[in-house]
């Protein structure tokens, strides 16, 4: 997401009383990490608003203890954890679970109709299979499957073993083939 250099920068920006330089901090951390901390949000809230009111939680603590920071792990670690206790945060407070509204249209199946519904419905029954993953599994999937993150930097972000990156990502694989399995027979 971001290379050591950049982060380094804009930590010490944000750090720093110019006010004009953390602005473009503020700017470039959010240009460079919503979209990765959106997806990662819904996937743990399970629905586009509250992934929306997850990152925008997420920013703010992360503005407010960004001096409190240490340096012990990356700074784009430290955000996907404070967005995954903000998702669920946000997910626990939401009053009835709502099913999220993914937009496929952009998926894959070239100009044959059958193929883009096809498509398309896969996707959705994937999704909704992965609303259903336990949160630590979910976590897992989001920050894996879904961010290309490491095993090792996944770790960092949830404070677990790699071991057990390596293991919830199994098991969450096996509970979505399971899953989907039902899907498909229809049951």
């Amino acid at each position: 997401m971001m290379d050591p250099a950049t982060e380094a920068r804009l930590l010490a920006a944000l750090r720093s009383g110019d006010r004009k330089a953390h602005d473009a901090a503020i700017g470039e951390l959010h240009a460079r990490t919503a979209r990765p901390l959106f997806q990662l949000c819904l996937r743990i809230a399970c629905d586009a608003a509250d992934a929306d009111d997850a990152v925008q939680e997420t920013f703010i603590l992360v503005l407010r203890g960004v001096r409190s920071f240490r340096g012990e792990a990356k700074l784009s670690t430290w955000l996907f954890r404070i967005a995954i206790r903000a998702a669920t945060r946000v997910r626990n407070r939401s009053a009835t679970r709502r099913h999220t509204v993914v937009d496929t249209s952009q998926l894959p199946g070239g100009d044959d109709p059958v193929a883009q519904a096809a498509d398309r419905e896969n996707a959705a029954r994937l999704l909704e299979a992965i609303d259903e993953l336990p949160a630590a599994q979910r976590a897992v999937v989001g920050l894996a499957a879904i961010e290309g993150i490491a095993h090792a930097e996944i770790a960092a972000v949830l404070g677990i073993p790699v071991g057990t990156v390596a293991s919830r990502l199994h098991e969450a694989r096996d509970r979505l083939r399971a899953l989907l399995a039902v899907r498909r027979s229809g049951g």
